[in-house]
């Protein structure tokens, strides 16, 4: 746990965003007398993505979803194969009863991730994976925190650090509304990280963004999620909150505002 009396930087408390962008969810599926499906597929192990299916089901219990597991992993039916989960996400595409179909991922190896992800109906895609009705969960949330900073980013550079080029060019294509001057991609964390306004890190490697890498008062948003014996901790150093303006936490970020603004889509498609 981060010490607090270390902390210079101010928290950008993505939890609780999500509080409120869950309860206008909930007031309006009340209001118009909605039941939303949302039908949750995770294949494999990954304890990252345990954590998010659970934080989902946990979301959508609060809210009024209708939250349904496919769990093909050591819980269940482990031995899926390519075939067998399209034919699963056809299924969920013709079931009358489910507006949404979330991929949980990464997918293990052996998978044609574009392929299983093409294979959603537009129309049921809550994460935003075919560029259509929806902005993706965690580039909505990335923004939503940007955008309680309050700081003015016209003409400030952005860096974007992570191991997939289609999340980091989807975030670039939804940060241009910022006006910054420059956002620049990354696999790893680069020599001149200090010369950027904004770091978005989302390497899954825990420690890995630190305060030396920084310019005096960058605003930090923390996409990674690592487990590290019992806790989950971020890809940014606890000595980045002493010399960044802005971090979000992990956990308490971009994860839970991340499932709010998913089931914000889902509220979306369903109506």
């Amino acid at each position: 746990m981060t010490d607090q009396k270390k902390i210079s930087a101010k928290i950008l408390d993505g939890k609780a965003i999500a509080e409120k962008i869950n309860l206008k969810v909930r007031q309006e599926i009340l209001a118009e007398g909605l039941a939303p499906g949302l039908a949750a597929i995770l294949v494999g192990n990954n304890p990252a993505s345990k954590i998010y299916l659970r934080l989902k089901e946990n979301t959508a219990g609060k809210i009024g979803v209708e939250f349904s597991k496919y769990l093909c992993n050591d819980q269940c039916y482990d031995d899926i194969d390519e075939r067998e989960l399209l034919e699963l996400i056809d299924f969920l595409n013709q079931d009358e009863q489910i507006n949404g179909i979330l991929l949980q991922l990464p997918l293990p190896d052996g998978f044609d991730n574009k392929k299983i992800m093409s294979a959603i109906s537009p129309e049921k895609d809550v994460d935003g994976f075919n560029g259509g009705k929806v902005v993706p969960p965690t580039v909505a949330a990335i923004k939503e925190l940007l955008l309680a900073t309050g700081e003015n980013l016209k003409n400030k550079t952005a860096l974007i650090i992570g191991n997939s080029k289609t999340f980091m060019d989807g975030i670039k294509k939804h940060l241009t509304e910022f006006n910054f001057s420059k956002i620049t991609e990354e696999n790893d964390v680069p020599k001149d990280c200090d010369k950027y306004d904004v770091v978005i890190i989302a390497l899954g490697r825990a420690g890995a963004l630190k305060a030396e890498h920084l310019k005096s008062e960058a605003i930090v948003i923390d996409v990674g999620i690592n487990k590290i014996e019992d806790k989950t901790v971020g890809d940014a150093d606890v000595d980045v909150w002493q010399k960044a303006s802005w971090v979000s936490p992990v956990p308490g970020g971009v994860g839970p505002l991340t499932v709010a603004c998913l089931m914000r889509n889902l509220l979306q498609l369903s109506k």
